[in-house]
């Protein structure tokens, strides 16, 4: 399936997550973020690592932006499907409107992500575990795979939520293959449970 390339070629910790917040904290702007990924795994102690920073905003591109540029950030896309900078070596991805790679939210999304913590002005959630899954599971990398079961176990997860969740949304996202993609998570869910 897909593989990015371009994405860090060391692993980024959360010391790297920690220092990047305390940048843009520095700025004393107001703004959510909300982590996704392997960004909400890393900060909830479920992943030691991952391969870049991944947040889903509710600010406009434009306060973002001028944000980073402040920061010395150095922008590498301005495509607002993902929004891609860099600070030094280090790949920061930002998504925008409650849409991440083809996938609408459903309007509840703010309501079940939870907030870790302030920084500064800074308000940091992590996206709702059943939509930061569903955003895996239109990858289905085995390393998706891996995390999504990690996640479900960790965060005692209803899969039976789970799976009207996805199906609810996943018609009319952009996922390519979405009922096989679904079917092949439930697959190795029910293997791992019996084990």
């Amino acid at each position: 399936m897909y593989e990015n390339k371009y994405k860090n070629q060391s692993l980024t910790s959360s010391e790297d997550l920690d220092n990047f917040l305390n940048l843009i904290a520095a700025l004393n702007e107001s703004l959510e973020l909300f982590a996704i990924g392997g960004t909400a795994m890393v900060l909830k102690n479920i992943k030691e690592s991952t391969k870049d920073i991944d947040f889903l905003t509710t600010e406009k591109y434009e306060k973002i932006q001028r944000m980073f540029n402040l920061a010395g950030l150095k922008e590498e896309a301005d495509n607002k499907i993902c929004n891609i900078w860099r600070l030094n070596e280090l790949r920061i991805d930002i998504f925008y409107d409650g849409f991440i790679m083809g996938i609408p939210f459903p309007e509840d999304w703010k309501k079940f992500s939870e907030k870790i913590k302030s920084i500064g002005k800074i308000d940091l959630y992590i996206l709702n575990w059943y939509d930061l899954i569903i955003t895996k599971i239109s990858r289905s990398e085995k390393r998706d795979i891996d995390d999504i079961l990690a996640i479900i176990k960790s965060q005692k997860l209803n899969f039976n939520f789970l799976k009207k969740r996805y199906y609810s949304i996943a018609e009319t996202s952009l996922i390519s293959d979405f009922d096989y993609k679904f079917k092949h998570l439930e697959g190795e869910y029910d293997k791992r449970k019996t084990h």
